[in-house]
């Protein structure tokens, strides 16, 4: 009898299932890692070869990869992994996206003359798809498969770098070989899974209107960043978005903990939604604590780093960079109660909240960092950028301990609430 069990046991073991979460998550890490190191070769490479105003260019280039990228992680990839099927289908969204952004970037390029703008618009579709396998092996399928994508691309990328440093290739062509790179490689790995290829949507209204929000909440916050950089290039010069651009390409180790981070944040959060105010107030200080401690580090080495390092990995932009690097450093410290507080919001559901400060942030945003650079250069640029994070964080943080404070004093008192209406928990007075 005993040995019947065993052997059940033994061939229910031999069953392939999901892998297991603490895997999935170290997988997700490495994978992230593997990206973030990428994208940093590519930056350095390119602020080493090109005067700054070829690195405003390139900045501007690959926040609209940002951009664009985002933009299909927030109205298809969602809510794709949140259903945990219709991948294949959901493909031809991704790509209808992708195209349409691809083709609106090709046409700026060439009207501006910016090869980055012209490579990144024909790349886009292929980018766009890469991102979309690789959050779905991630998310729901399996994690050595988007492993195995990212250290295929990080092998083009190293190639594409070391050309450059040789002096083999251009900057441009650098920029292009990475980003065709990664395009084809996410065509490929789609058509090994059998994804629809042929752009479409397809979908029913309801579930556009909730892409479409989904889409304007992401624009409003990471596409007002973008704004800022296009209307500091149009107004101040792409010179100015070089420097800022330069300083930031060595802050990229720090935004990969910060990305890191708030994929944990959310979750710890949503554990504690049962507890009471007091509670989930200090589950929230202290996640913000703990990020801001993590960072706290990585940014005192780069605001610090020594000329000798500096000059090494930057070249002769090293010199403007260098002044703007306690500024932007300060900018990635003051995002970490900021992610606290935007996910404590998408944990409580409030998304009209969300959509509010994100205007608000955004508006104020752009014509003050615009009038900054503008008056003061790239100095007053990163001045703006650390000011307005200090801001963003106060207004999510804030609006997040408001919201839980507001919503125990109605439980309190016996108050039914429209559960939709979460504005009225913050502006409805004492």
């Amino acid at each position: 009898m005993t040995v019947r069990v065993r052997a059940r046991a033994a061939r229910h073991r031999a069953v392939p299932g999901p892998p297991r979460t603490g895997r999935r998550a170290l997988l997700a890490l490495v994978v992230g890692g593997l990206s973030s190191g990428g994208n940093l070769l590519v930056a350095i490479t390119v602020t080493r070869l090109e005067p700054i105003g070829g690195v405003g260019q390139f900045a501007l280039a690959f926040s609209f990869y940002i951009l664009g990228s985002g933009l299909v992680r927030s109205m298809v990839t969602d809510s794709t992994l949140a259903a945990g099927t219709g991948a294949a289908s959901a493909a031809r969204r991704a790509i209808l996206l992708g195209t349409v952004s691809g083709v609106a970037l090709g046409a700026a390029g060439i009207a501006f003359g910016s090869s980055y703008l012209v490579f990144v618009g024909l790349a886009l579709p292929g980018l766009v798809l890469y991102d979309y396998t690789k959050a779905i092996a991630v998310g729901v399928g399996t994690p050595s498969g988007a492993l195995a994508q990212e250290t295929a691309w990080a092998a083009v990328t190293g190639c594409a770098a070391l050309a450059g440093l040789f002096r083999l290739l251009d900057a441009p062509y650098v920029f292009a070989l990475w980003a065709f790179g990664g395009g084809l490689i996410g065509v490929v790995v789609a058509l090994r899974r059998r994804y629809a290829l042929r752009p479409g949507w397809r979908i029913g209204r309801a579930e556009s209107r909730v892409a479409l929000g989904f889409g304007t909440q992401f624009l409003l916050t990471t596409g007002s960043a973008q704004l800022a950089l296009t209307a500091l290039a149009a107004f101040a010069g792409t010179a100015v978005v070089g420097a800022l651009s330069a300083g930031r390409t060595l802050l990229g180790p720090v935004n990969l903990v910060l990305s890191t981070a708030a994929t944990l944040i959310l979750p710890h959060l949503a554990r504690s939604r049962a507890e009471s105010r007091a509670v989930r107030t200090r589950v929230a200080v202290r996640l913000a604590m703990l990020v801001s401690a993590g960072v706290l580090p990585m940014t005192t080495a780069v605001a610090l780093l020594p000329d000798a390092v500096g000059t090494t990995l930057l070249g002769a932009n090293w010199d403007l960079a260098r002044s703007l690097l306690v500024l932007l450093a300060l900018e990635s410290l003051f995002a970490a109660p900021a992610a606290v507080g935007f996910a404590g919001l998408r944990v409580e559901q409030a998304s009209r909240l969300a959509i509010l400060l994100g205007v608000l942030l955004g508006g104020i945003r752009v014509p003050v960092v615009v009038a900054a650079a503008v008056l003061c250069g790239a100095t007053g640029a990163a001045g703006a950028l650390a000011v307005l994070a200090l801001a963003s964080a106060v207004a999510w943080g804030g609006s997040y301990l408001l919201l839980l404070r507001r919503r125990e004093a109605d439980r309190a008192r016996g108050v039914r609430r429209d559960p939709t209406d979460e504005l009225a928990d913050v502006v409805r007075p004492t």
